[in-house]
């Protein structure tokens, strides 16, 4: 029988792991955060969008 540590290393290791990278040169006009909170909001919305052509589809 596993105890309660081996089952949640087993889970997160299930999960999908997202790894962004930033190709763009970082202008300075935002700050690094800024600028990371920007691409994950567009990675989020495409993806969002391309579920809803799918489901619509």
């Amino acid at each position: 029988m596993q105890n309660n540590k081996e089952k949640k290393k087993e889970k997160q290791d299930g999960r999908k792991k997202v790894q962004f990278i930033v190709t763009r040169e970082f202008s300075g006009s935002q700050t690094m955060q800024e600028a990371f909170e920007q691409l994950i909001e567009r990675q989020a919305c495409g993806q969002f969008e391309e579920w809803l052509g799918r489901k619509a589809g």
